[in-house]
């Protein structure tokens, strides 16, 4: 049974039997039986095994080849003590889902309004990668102040993960250590990955005002030429030609239809 054998291999992780037994509570004659498929862990039970291995529920009924791959990045770490509960906790988010998001792996244009500059599209370049077992991502933004001219130059590390359909990724500006930016996206369609289409949203430390925009990102490839795609960054207006029509029916041409989503945290009234 897949629940025995990926059970088994959690716990190829850790010192012992006796040890886990222990930690986590439950009888070692109980937990043996588990490990052979006698029999299964009760809801309550099985809520206390993922507790301790820092993984949910239904991961531990997932085929075991691909529970494996999941928890490749574990190996030669306990789970329990590679990480404090914290870090735990968001590992369970973005459990490394290399097999779901491996069609996505590869560079995009990155789409969005911008936030400092009214009527301007904000455009970037972000790569979506595996690092260790996990899947990240980058992102490099380049760009001209309209009115000073002056250079501004941002990157932003990230980790990406997938449930359901939805594409979370959660990315922190790795230069002026001030923002921490998600977005979240799905396919434009399942047959291939050409559009990824939702919404960006954050917050700057330096900022009063949330930000959120309609995103859109255009699959360029997984071997690009680096510097000849971000002479391709940068700001620019609606109506310069100079953005797929295909992107701009999806951006519109506001974040938003209305103000719900792009508000002042302390309105004026």
């Amino acid at each position: 049974m897949d629940i025995a054998r990926n059970l088994k291999l959690l716990c190829s992780f850790e010192k012992s039997i006796s040890q886990i037994c222990r930690a986590i509570g439950i009888n070692r004659q109980q937990f043996s039986k588990y490990l052979s498929g006698a029999s299964q862990p009760s809801a309550y039970n099985l809520n206390k095994i993922c507790d301790h291995f820092a993984i949910r529920p239904a991961d531990l009924f997932l085929p075991a080849d691909e529970f494996a791959d999941r928890m490749e990045y574990r190996a030669g770490r306990s789970p329990r003590d590679s990480a404090p509960a914290s870090s735990q906790v968001f590992r369970r988010a973005f459990p490394g889902d290399r097999k779901a998001l491996a069609r996505y792996l590869g560079y995009y244009v990155t789409h969005c309004h911008s936030f400092s500059w009214d009527g301007l599209v904000l455009r970037a370049i972000t790569r979506i990668y595996e690092r260790d077992g996990l899947v990240c991502s980058k992102t490099i933004e380049r760009t001209h102040d309209p009115e000073e001219g002056a250079l501004y130059l941002s990157k932003y590390d990230g980790q990406v993960s997938m449930l359901g359909n939805r594409i979370f990724v959660v990315e922190y500006q790795g230069l002026a250590h001030d923002a921490i930016v998600e977005s979240v996206l799905y396919p434009s369609a399942r047959s291939q990955v050409t559009m990824l289409r939702g919404v960006t949203f954050g917050l700057s430390s330096k900022q009063r005002h949330p930000y959120v925009s309609r995103s859109v990102w255009k699959y360029i490839g997984s071997n690009i030429d680096i510097r000849t795609a971000l002479k391709s960054t940068g700001l620019f207006a609606l109506d310069s030609g100079r953005i797929d029509p295909k992107v701009l029916r999806i951006l519109g041409s506001r974040p938003f239809p209305n103000e719900l989503l792009h508000y002042d945290l302390e309105p004026h009234n």
